[in-house]
């Protein structure tokens, strides 16, 4: 038996998915193969060994019977793998990657480089730029230091005119998002320019670096990737949101919203998607998993990226073991080829 640490929670927006995550993922792993230790990490950073009789870490108890972490980088060199089942800043965004590359021990998931990548939406623009990966225009908006907020142009220059950048380069509605967030946490639409500047403060809250993007009237379609030097690509599903776009409420607690696999689009269209899919996960020096989003204009049925996950939710209902599941790989499975390719590279 592998010793494996299983580590969630987190001192990101998207703390709770990770621990819903994470609930999922022990009722589906094989214990049978794994001496699995359990930690949480408090949204104040504080790590802490779990019981793991719990059947549901989303629970307010999650922390009963834990046992505080004293020797945080002690207990992962003690161990043979690591999966992290953690989502956002601090679990996504490379922070947790460097860690486990100091303890010299394999882990689940995408490693420094393109964890920090892709969490941040505006260098992934930037990169896949370069590799001709189509994005909607978008803008790049920074609160410096003192406060202000300025967007950035191509060259760097900052401008304080956000306002006549968006009228002139987006027009309205257009969507407002934090950087380095996700499950929709700082993301708004904003209708006409009354709301921008309230808006851009109130997603500044969760970043310094904001991305405001054009409005497009799409269908939401995903697809997941599983792999390292050859990666495969799974069928593409569809987002049916319930309301005007995906939010965190429409995600995770509207029941109304729904998921399609395969997607009710053009075979054409899909496997479009999916050579851009894969290429995007190469072009960040993907490894494991990761889920990519795209939108099809319904206008125009052309295909946009939306963004790249580096650790996709793996709650009951979250669409990554989904759209493996219909690649013919069960959830257990998923989980035992996820811990092979930690091993692989």
């Amino acid at each position: 038996m592998k010793k494996l640490l299983i580590i969630c929670g987190g001192q990101s927006t998207e703390h709770i998915i990770s621990r819903m995550s994470c609930t999922s993922v022990l009722k589906n792993i094989n214990k049978e193969k794994y001496d699995i230790t359990l930690a949480g990490i408090e949204k104040d950073g504080t790590w802490y060994i779990l019981n793991q009789t719990q059947d549901d870490l989303v629970n307010d108890s999650w922390l009963e019977g834990a046992v505080k972490v004293e020797d945080v980088y002690g207990l992962l060199r003690q161990q043979e793998v690591v999966y992290p089942v953690l989502h956002g800043m601090y679990g996504e965004d490379g922070t947790i990657q460097g860690l486990l590359e100091l303890a010299e021990v394999p882990y689940v998931g995408c490693k420094v480089l393109g964890s920090s990548v892709a969490m941040d939406k505006i260098y992934t623009k930037k990169i896949l730029e370069t590799v001709g990966i189509p994005q909607v225009k978008s803008l790049y908006v920074k609160k410096r230091y003192d406060g202000t907020l300025v967007v950035v142009d191509n060259t760097f220059d900052e401008s304080a005119d956000i306002a006549d950048s968006v009228e002139k380069e987006l027009r309205y509605p257009c969507f407002i998002k934090a950087s380095n967030s996700g499950s929709s946490v700082g993301c708004y639409r904003v209708d006409e320019e009354k709301e921008l500047m309230p808006r851009l403060e109130e997603a500044a809250q969760y970043d310094r670096k904001i991305v405001i993007e054009e409005c497009v009237d799409c269908i939401e379609l995903e697809t997941a990737v599983l792999g390292n030097d050859d990666p495969i690509v799974s069928r593409v599903g569809q987002i049916m949101p319930h309301g005007v776009f995906y939010t965190f409420e429409s995600k995770y607690e509207d029941e109304e919203s729904k998921t399609c696999i395969p997607a009710l689009v053009d075979e054409k269209i899909q496997e479009e998607i999916r050579n851009y899919a894969l290429k995007v996960f190469k072009a960040i020096d993907g490894h494991g998993l990761s889920r990519v989003d795209f939108f099809l204009d319904k206008k125009t049925n052309k295909v946009y990226l939306n963004e790249i996950n580096t650790m996709p939710g793996f709650t009951k209902i979250s669409m990554y073991p989904q759209l493996m599941a219909d690649f013919g790989i069960t959830y257990s499975d998923l989980i035992d080829k996820l811990i092979e390719l930690a091993f692989d590279r």
